[in-house]
This record gives C-alpha cells, sequence and structure tokens, in this order.
C-alpha cells in the first residue's frame, strides 16, 4: 500500500518464488477497489487462460475466501470478471493483440510481465489511466530494466521467500536446497 499511496504510477514487484508477489498485488487490487469511492475497472494480466486460471485467478479467489469476502453472485465466471463496490476486477490474457488494443482502465496489474513482449505492454499502458503494477522472477534483464526501471515514475519492490511469513517448513527446506546452484539462486532464492 506505501508504494501505491507514493504516488509512483509504475510499481515493480521483482523477486524470487514464493516471496507473495502475486499473493501480494491481489490483497491490494482488491482493497482498493473495496474501498474506492469511485468505480474502476482493474485489470490483471497474464500471457495466457490456463496461466491466469492456475495462477491469478485461483490466488484471488483463495484470498477472497480467506477474508469470506468471496462471492459467487459477485463472480462472473464467463468473463473472468468480479464486481465489488461498483468496481470490475477483469482477468484476461495477453495472448492475441486484439485483445490489448482498445478497452482501457484504471489500474492494470501484468502478471509475469517477462512473458510478455513489449509492444504488449505499451499498448496496455497507454490505455491505463492510474497505476500499473509488473510482477515477475528476476532471470534476465528484459524490456523492463531498460525502459521501465530507469523512469522516475517508476519504483521497485524486491522480495524474497523471507518476506512470505506463511511458507510452509517444507516450502523453505526445498527452497534453501538449492543455495549451492548460485544461478538458480540468484533468479529464485
Amino acid at each position: 500500500m506505501t508504494a501505491y499511496e507514493s504516488g509512483k504510477s509504475i510499481i515493480v514487484n521483482k523477486g524470487g518464488t514464493r516471496s507473495s508477489k502475486t499473493w501480494s498485488i491481489l490483497q491490494l487490487l482488491f482493497t482498493i477497489a473495496d474501498i474506492s469511492e469511485n468505480p474502476l475497472i482493474i485489470s490483471v494480466v497474464s500471457k495466457s487462460v490456463p496461466h491466469l486460471k492456475k495462477g491469478c485467478i485461483r490466488d484471488f479467489i483463495n484470498i477472497m475466501q480467506e477474508v469470506d469476502r468471496w462471492d459467487e453472485n459477485c463472480w462472473n465466471a464467463t468473463d473472468k470478471i468480479y464486481s465489488v463496490n461498483n468496481s470490475k476486477i477483469e482477468f484476461f490474457s495477453a495472448d492475441q493483440p486484439g485483445k490489448v488494443q482498445g478497452p482501457a482502465r484504471d489500474i492494470l496489474y501484468i502478471n509475469e510481465c517477462i512473458d510478455i513482449p513489449f509492444e504488449t505492454y505499451k499498448q496496455l499502458a497507454i490505455r491505463t489511466r492510474q497505476t500499473i503494477f509488473l510482477d515477475c522472477n528476476p532471470c534476465y534483464q528484459f524490456w523492463l530494466d531498460e525502459h521501465i526501471l530507469t523512469r522516475d515514475e517508476s519504483t521497485l519492490i524486491h522480495s524474497t521467500y523471507k518476506d512470505n511469513p506463511w511458507l510452509s517448513e517444507t516450502q523453505i527446506r526445498e527452497l534453501e536446497s538449492y543455495k549451492h546452484d548460485s544461478e538458480w539462486w540468484k533468479v529464485y532464492g
């Protein structure tokens, strides 16, 4: 919430696996929609529908159920839109260029932006009125590092698995068992 309230229009969450990037952003987006005095359109975008279903949509439903806020009547499963407080949180893939051209939104979240071409990002960004959230694992340098993080209106949040207090001991042991693989550890650890 601090980064969002700072006034920066682009918020980048870069970090290791299981560091709560996706989960935390989805929680924040719901909170923003829930407390907004004005109706918002919030777009959650990923590389494909299967990626959305197994990632952001599943996480969003779990988040909402955990806090007893999931309402099946607010969920349009066909269009993948959840309505809250006159706002809409829509989930769609960027696997076809026509999906990203045309529709505007107030807030954009691109999950695993490393999998999205820069031209697709640009088409989504120019149609976003307020804030853009991006997340990824730091696998390698790409358009995010060269074209986004160099801009004054962007801010970077870096996280690791240690920032996620809800990981099980089994997950932590498994992650830490790969510390010896320095290249893997730089990206995921």
